[in-house]
């Protein structure tokens, strides 16, 4: 009996010790990590096969199962970046939430600064600015405290981009180039090369290509010895996107496709619907028109079902374009319209001024000129909008960061207690459980005490913080101000004589031409100044010039003639240098009949005028002048009138020199009857007549181009 009884016994023991060996080795972090791999393997399965909706049940399921583990696993990001490459961001907004809840219940900071930047690259992803740059700047104001560098770097980086995705491209310069420097220190190769191309993008958006061509060949030529064909991919369609803007087109076709081909054998299918936007845009301004919009709607397709409303805009952007040239207006305005529509849901100002230029482009061409008008005061007010909209974003960004700093200490103190907490459990061991148990509630009642003593002087250092910062906000914002007029000064001014550069006139001409026409059609029975004048002045042997005394004195020159310009006309006439030392002038509320005059002003005062050419030095110039109405006839579309003003007075300008030099020819009016004596200009501009004037003899007298070439 008592036999009996002692194996009942070992057999329960053995039973009790085998359950309870299983649960040690299944709740163990070695099986974890080994289940979590395996878990991470099925899903990346999935989205190879491209079965994406079961690729995210799969990964929610392992970011519960995760969360359950005593242990944070470090499978978060690397299922992060596998979904971030599939762009699944909202799946793996969900992972890194996690992760994020996972480690600061640990206290692990560098890894929550890693998950908060993780959280901005796809909060970026899906055009949720706003939200990206809180995470950054939480994962900045950690990595900073921490001493991480290379981390600072990382989230800089990924901060520029975010700055240059919403149009601010001179912020997005400061944190793209401080990047740069520390993944240079670290020899990080391929984070180097990608802050280069990001620059590459910036002074592409800004016009100056060609800083921006020698930023995207140090990116290439810094990644080319690697096995990197994403990123070469990604460099090489930024370089044919910049060709196709200089009009390159063939160049563009090669580096395009080169890069899509890279980027095909890569899983990045992101980048590769990027690719094929820019392809698609190129086989539309090459002739293959079919085919670029058939990539452009795939691209839509995929970047639809992804989230992903920066590339969707971009696809509406390129196709709106498209059918602007090809006078599909209706379709155009469609486009524009939808993507008019998801810029204002996301408060992308400057997204809203794309689509509106593309409105207002299609609403003049059609002749609806009121809302034509109405675009350009939403314009205008969107313009003057954004400086304010930038001011808030900043205060929002600092509220943030005083924020973070707080809630920083707060995870230092978390595991400053957890530690405390562990020493006391193993004295506890030692000695009598009640003693020490009372022991431990007044140690924790005399750390409560402390904690609400430093609650409160935190709260009174850090409204003291506040007020400083908020103080250092306004300053920024008076020099945000001022950096925002002077970049409007340096893109819309000729930096040598300080006149408008022709940016301006484009956005000037098309309301003054509107304004001309409507003035003209109310008034059409009465005499008085509604005309714009068009007049197109060149520097009579202006080589010379430079030949004889230098390029220094050539720019006096221009200085100088810059002056006599402004002395000759009025404030209100737009006065533009169009290049070298070509000057072009339209004058306001102006009167036909006045041009001879004007023209035979600016010839003598400049003829008259002594230049300074620097060395106690000074020459005199002469000029030629052609002109004209503007427009020289009834045309309504505003590229036509413009284009066609423009040939005239520079084919009058041509005659001018040919005839002599000092000297002006232009048409003051052109007339629907056709007479027996037109002149060249008549014929070459299909005018039945027209009257012109000159200060040459008469105008038997002029040297028409044609007359000259035969």
């Amino acid at each position: 009996m008592v036999f009996g009884i002692r194996t009942a016994l070992t057999l329960v023991l053995t039973l009790f010790l085998n359950v309870a060996a299983l649960y040690l080795v299944t709740a163990s972090p070695a099986y974890a990590e080994k289940s979590n791999a395996s878990d991470i393997k099925v899903i990346q399965g999935l989205l190879d096969a491209k079965q994406y909706e079961d690729a995210d049940r799969q990964a929610l399921l392992f970011a519960e199962s995760a969360l359950q583990q005593e242990t944070p696993t470090s499978g978060f990001f690397t299922l992060a970046e596998l979904l971030q490459t599939s762009s699944r961001f909202e799946s793996s907004i969900a992972v890194l939430n996690a992760a994020l809840e996972a480690y600061t219940r640990e206290g692990k900071l560098s890894e929550v600064a890693r998950a908060l930047l993780y959280l901005g690259q796809s909060e970026r992803q899906l055009a949720n600015y706003v939200t990206a740059q809180d995470y950054l700047r939480r994962a900045m104001s950690i990595a900073q405290m921490k001493k991480q560098k290379l981390l600072q770097a990382k989230i800089s980086l990924e901060m520029g981009i975010v700055f240059k995705e919403q149009g601010e491209v001179e912020r997005a310069l400061e944190p793209l180039k401080e990047a740069l420097g520390i993944f240079r220190n670290n020899d990080s190769i391929a984070d180097s090369s990608a802050c280069l191309s990001h620059i590459g993008d910036i002074y592409a958006l800004l016009d100056q290509n060609t800083q921006a061509l020698s930023y995207y060949n140090d990116a290439f030529s810094a990644i080319s010895n690697t096995a990197n064909k994403q990123l070469m991919g990604i460099i090489k369609t930024r370089l044919g996107a910049l060709q196709l803007k200089n009009n390159e087109k063939e160049k563009a076709l090669r580096s395009i496709t080169g890069g899509l081909d890279l980027l095909l054998a890569t899983n990045d299918v992101g980048a590769i619907s990027e690719a094929k936007i820019v392809l698609g845009r190129a086989l539309i301004e090459t002739g293959n028109e079919p085919r670029g919009i058939s990539l452009l709607q795939e691209a839509m397709s995929f970047a639809a079902e992804s989230g992903q409303t920066r590339l969707v805009n971009d696809v509406r952007l390129a196709l709106a374009q498209n059918y602007l040239r090809e006078q599909k207006f209706d379709l155009a305005l469609a486009f524009a319209s939808e993507g008019l529509t998801d810029a204002r849901e996301k408060g992308n100002l400057r997204g809203q001024l794309r689509f509106l230029a593309i409105q207002l482009s299609a609403s003049v061409s059609l002749g609806d000129f009121q809302k034509a008008l109405d675009i350009q005061s939403v314009i205008q007010k969107l313009r003057e909008a954004l400086l304010s909209s930038e001011n808030q974003n900043a205060l929002k960004g600092l509220q943030a960061e005083i924020e973070l700093v707080r809630q920083s200490k707060e995870l230092e103190r978390l595991e400053e207690s957890k530690q405390l907490v562990i020493a006391q459990a193993e004295k506890e061991k030692l000695k009598n459980t009640l003693f020490w148990s009372a022991s431990l509630a007044v140690l924790l009642m005399m750390f409560l005490l402390w904690s609400r003593f430093k609650e409160r002087q935190q709260t009174i250092i850090l409204r003291r913080e506040v007020r400083l910062q908020t103080e250092a906000l306004q300053d920024k914002n008076s020099e945000l101000e001022r950096a925002y007029k002077t970049l409007e000064h340096v893109s819309l001014r000729d930096p040598l004589t300080g006149l408008y550069n022709r940016y301006y006139l484009e956005s000037q001409l098309p309301e003054e031409i509107k304004r001309s026409q409507i003035e003209i059609s109310k008034n059409a029975t009465t005499s008085g100044k509604h005309d714009l004048l068009c007049l197109l002045i060149d520097i009579d042997h202006f080589k010379r010039i430079n030949d004889d005394f230098g390029h220094l004195a050539g720019d006096k020159v221009l200085e100088g003639f810059a002056a006599v310009l402004k002395e000759v006309f009025r404030n209100t006439d737009l006065i533009i240098r169009w290049g070298g030392e070509e000057f072009l002038v339209v004058c306001r509320h102006s009167s036909r009949e006045e041009l001879p005059e004007l023209a035979e002003r600016c010839r003598e005062t400049v003829a008259s005028h002594v230049f300074d050419i620097g060395d106690s030095k000074t020459i005199k110039v002469t000029c030629s002048i052609g002109f004209s109405i503007l427009p020289p006839n009834e045309i309504v579309n505003f590229d036509n009138a413009w284009r066609r003003t423009f040939e005239v007075v520079d084919y009058a300008l041509y005659a001018a020199k040919l005839s002599g030099r000092n000297g002006w020819i232009g048409v003051i009016e052109t007339y629907n009857t056709t007479t027996s004596n037109r002149t060249s200009l008549d014929k070459k501009f299909d005018f039945p007549s027209s009257r012109i004037a000159t200060s040459f003899n008469n105008i038997a007298s002029i040297h028409w181009p044609e007359e000259v070439a035969g």
